[in-house]
């Protein structure tokens, strides 16, 4: 029989402000809790000022519920088409913050392959969109629905037909949970023989006979002119002689003629 993957939390400010304590605590029966870090800056900073007392109260006994609760702070994101907002729309401040908790949610998505993840969340403007994304192991659930959940024993639909999916989806070989980067097509690889500097190049890119032979005699004419360059610089009299001897045309710049040669006597 095969094992369900295991589930992992992530976290909606509007999932976090309705709860205590003691319901917090419950929620990590049901996987591994994740809270996007801009959830939680949301929350120091109603816990410091909030527009009403009873907001700024929850604030506050859920940063002393958290040193301890084992729920970990998550700062992956990853974009995706559908979640982006009109072009040039402005966002608003909750705009913005429910941007980025999608975003924080595919990311850990992406994070994790081998594994659900649930973000559970009020809004279901910010759950609609996550079903947009199309992630086999992403989905999202009402925090009430979630509750439900514990009350009856029974997965919620969202849950049980999305772990049917990610098990009738064939996983990539090789492929691991923890893998949280695209997979990057590799480079052709040379053949290693020996240490590991010395490179064996497959025998298409190895050159002919023909092209080393005319790269020896290309470099052996270039270290000719370039010693006769560096003895009419050093010594041009001599050069000058030497050259005149050998028949050749005159140089550029040299108007003196070569001597003719006399007959022999």
């Amino acid at each position: 029989m095969t094992s369900q993957p295991p589930v992992l939390l992530i976290f909606d400010l509007s999932a976090v402000m309705t709860g205590k304590t003691r319901e917090w605590q419950e929620l990590s029966q049901y996987g591994d809790c994740f809270l996007p870090s801009v959830v939680l800056e949301e929350i120091q900073s109603l816990a410091k000022s909030a527009p009403e007392p009873a907001l700024e109260q929850t604030a506050r006994e859920f940063l002393r519920f958290y040193p301890t609760s084992g729920w970990q702070l998550t700062t992956v994101s990853a974009s995706h088409p559908s979640l982006q907002s009109a072009s040039g729309a402005d966002l608003s401040k909750k705009a913005r913050q429910s941007l980025a908790v999608a975003e924080g949610s595919y990311g850990l998505a992406l994070e994790h392959p081998g594994e659900l993840v649930v973000l559970i969340a009020n809004s279901q403007t910010l759950l609609q969109s996550i079903y947009r994304v199309g992630t086999p192991n992403l989905c999202g659930l009402s925090l009430a629905a979630l509750r439900q959940w514990g009350r009856s024993g029974e997965q919620p639909p969202a849950i049980a037909q999305q772990l049917q999916l990610m098990q009738s989806v064939p996983k990539p070989l090789g492929a691991t949970p923890s893998q949280s980067k695209p997979t990057i097509s590799a480079q052709p690889k040379l053949a290693m023989t020996g240490p590991a500097s010395a490179v064996v190049a497959p025998k298409s890119m190895r050159p002919s006979a023909a092209s080393q032979i005319l790269s020896s005699v290309m470099v052996v004419v270039g270290l000719a002119i370039a010693g006769l360059i560096a003895w009419s610089i050093i010594q041009p009299k001599a050069f000058k002689q030497f050259w005149q001897q050998t028949g050749l045309p005159a140089l550029p710049g040299d108007s003196t003629p070569p001597k003719p040669k006399l007959p022999p006597k």
